[in-house]
């Protein structure tokens, strides 16, 4: 269920508004570190906020790292993929329908209902690549 920001709680806006501004994903204290001036000091408050964010599609957990990054995808219900770079933390949300359609035929074959797909790549991006190449020079 997708919702606008502005039916969110004030808690719930701060958290995905700063999510919102980083290519990074942020863990849960990250985010309270970050949040703390705004007076949003509570592990549970962020907590909740998350959840609340995840459960209406506004945010996804990255599994790997056990972080949080906004989503950018304005599709109701979409798989999600994501390149995870090693280097420098980077993570770029992919929606590839190919990828959703054949974890759904995967689905079917298996009888399984599957509730939901996250696939994560880790690897290096581009400029981590370069900098690895060049130190074993």
């Amino acid at each position: 269920m997708r919702t606008k920001s502005t039916e969110l709680s004030p808690h719930s806006k701060k958290v995905l508004g700063l999510l919102s501004k980083y290519k990074t994903p942020l863990s849960a204290y990250e985010i309270i570190d970050k949040l703390r001036r705004f007076g949003i000091k509570a592990p549970p408050t962020v907590y909740r906020a998350l959840d609340t964010l995840l459960e209406r599609g506004l945010v996804h957990r990255i599994e790997s790292l056990n972080a949080f990054v906004a989503c950018h995808n304005d599709e109701e219900d979409h798989g999600t993929q994501f390149a995870v770079c090693r280097g420098c933390g980077a993570v770029v949300e992919i929606h590839d329908h190919r990828i959703c359609n054949f974890i759904k035929e995967i689905g079917k074959k298996l009888k399984f209902h599957i509730e939901r797909e996250m696939l994560e790549l880790l690897g290096l991006c581009q400029a981590c690549d370069n900098k690895a190449h060049v130190k074993k020079a």
